[in-house]
């Protein structure tokens, strides 16, 4: 009898901001709120975006194309995964 063991989730410092800052908002929040929440320039956005799928292969947090409310338009909608 073969027994898999969990692998561990290596969660790095920028990962952890990201997962405090979803818990705070109360688990899910626009992807450009995200941006313009932890990214302090605009180059910084590919590096956010960049983790944030990665945070998704993981299944540390879900994406998902919804339309927003507000504008009609489909925006990035990010979960939490807990």
């Amino acid at each position: 009898m073969s027994e898999q063991k969990a692998k561990k989730i290596r969660i790095g410092k920028g990962e952890r901001k990201i997962l405090e800052y979803l818990q705070k908002v109360g688990g899910s929040a626009w992807k450009s709120e995200i941006l313009s929440t932890l990214s302090w320039s605009q180059k910084y956005d590919a590096i956010i975006s960049r983790r944030l799928e990665n945070m998704a292969k993981k299944g540390l947090i879900t994406i998902r194309a919804e339309i927003n409310p507000e504008s009609g338009k489909s925006k990035l909608r990010v979960y939490l995964n807990q």
